[in-house]
């Protein structure tokens, strides 16, 4: 797969300087093997890490 790089593309400065510099672990156990409330909370942590590692 082949993506070709857009010249207009500029980041979200303000976004990217507040953004968590560390890139979560998240144990997805739970949502295999749990309670619906255990699968929430992966969802949410998942939500989450993708919203405040620069994923919208």
């Amino acid at each position: 797969m082949s993506h070709e790089a857009s010249d207009d593309f500029a980041p979200d400065r303000d976004r990217v300087a507040d953004a968590d510099p560390a890139v979560p672990i998240i144990d997805i156990a739970p949502f295999v093997h749990g309670h619906p409330a255990a699968r929430e909370m992966v969802i949410a942590a998942v939500k989450r890490a993708c919203e405040q590692v620069g994923f919208r």
